[in-house]
This record gives structure tokens, C-alpha cells and sequence, in this order.
């Protein structure tokens, strides 16, 4: 099954772009009539540890997402910079909480992950979105699900890059051309 086939009752979350727009454009076509798409950070920059990623032009890429129609947000990564907010329209936040579908979702960057986590169980959120480890996860954790994509571009587990879907009935990792890495029904 492919993305496309989602129903439109969706969010896309995606984590880790770092300059890349062939992998945001890639994330974007799973993202089939989602609500919205809510990235997770570090998204112009590639950062001093990792290397250059392919179809790097952090440029192109802020005219890609200043261009995108629907909604967007951002918890803001420790590679973005003050730079980085000059050039994105969107703002970059340290923290994103929404309601969804009677869902409460948090989402951080995840470089203070301790922090994120407690937050996330304090608070007693549906669904917690991080990224930073570039290593696509879905936990269960008491009533919270922690959610992250994965990198777009550098992932640095055994999955390759990817995104995830997720719904009202399940949280899906995706790869960037569409086959399920991980599943979790809500």
C-alpha cells in the first residue's frame, strides 16, 4: 500500500531535511490531501557532523516550503539558526503543540530528548514528534506514543530516509518511495 491511498484525514510528518529539496519533495509526495505537514527540524542546514547531503541547496529548499499552499510547522533543530529564520516564512518554534482529530500532539526537535519525554507524559499528549537521532521510531509509552520519522536525508539507522503518515487510525513510517517501515495503530 502506498501513501496515496491514506485517507485525507492525515498529517506528514517529516525530520532531518538539511538542505535537501529532493528529499522535501520526496517527503511531499507521500503527502497525499494531508491536514497539514509538521517537520521536526534541522531543515536548511546540514550541521558540522554530518556530510553535505544529496541535492543540498538550502536555498531552493526555503523557497520550496516559503511556497507551500497548505499548512506547516516547524519545532526549530540545533542546526537552524537565526540565518535560517530570515530566509523561512513559517515559523521556526522550540516546541509545536496542537490538537489533531481530539489528538494532542507535541513536537521538539529531540536534541534534549529527556526534557521532550517528560514534557510529553507531563503533559499528557497523544502523540510526541521529535527528531535529531536521524533513526526512524515508534514507542509506546504509557498513554504517549513517541513518534520519530527518521531523516529525509542522513539517516543514520538500519532503515533508509523517510517520513511518516499519520491518521486516525495508525502512525505510519514510511520509506521516501512509499513502502512501510513501521506501524502503530492508535
Amino acid at each position: 500500500m502506498t501513501a496515496h491511498t491514506i485517507d485525507s484525514r492525515a498529517l506528514g510528518v517529516l525530520s532531518d531535511t538539511h538542505g535537501s529539496l529532493p528529499a522535501w519533495e520526496s517527503a511531499l509526495s507521500l503527502f497525499y490531501k494531508t491536514d497539514a505537514v509538521l517537520h521536526a527540524g534541522d531543515v536548511l542546514y546540514h550541521g558540522p557532523r554530518n556530510t553535505i547531503p544529496q541535492g543540498y541547496t538550502p536555498s531552493d529548499l526555503a523557497d520550496a516550503i516559503n511556497s507551500y499552499k497548505g499548512t506547516i510547522l516547524i519545532a526549530k533543530g540545533n542546526c537552524d539558526s537565526e540565518v535560517d529564520q530570515m530566509v523561512l516564512h513559517p515559523l521556526l518554534a522550540s516546541y509545536v503543540s496542537i490538537w489533531w482529530n481530539g489528538r494532542k500532539i507535541l513536537m521538539m526537535h529531540g536534541d534534549n530528548f529527556p526534557l521532550f519525554r517528560q514534557m510529553a507524559l507531563d503533559s499528557n499528549v497523544d502523540l510526541a514528534i521529535s527528531g535529531h537521532t536521524h533513526i526512524a521510531s515508534v514507542v509506546r509509552e504509557r498513554g504517549t506514543i513517541f513518534l520519530n520519522p527518521g531523516s529525509t536525508t542522513i539517516p543514520k539507522g538500519k532503515d533508509p530516509a523517510g517520513a511518516a503518515l499519520v491518521n486516525e487510525k495508525e502512525i505510519r513510517i514510511l520509506t521516501l518511495e512509499g513502502r512501510i517501515l513501521h506501524s502503530e495503530k492508535w
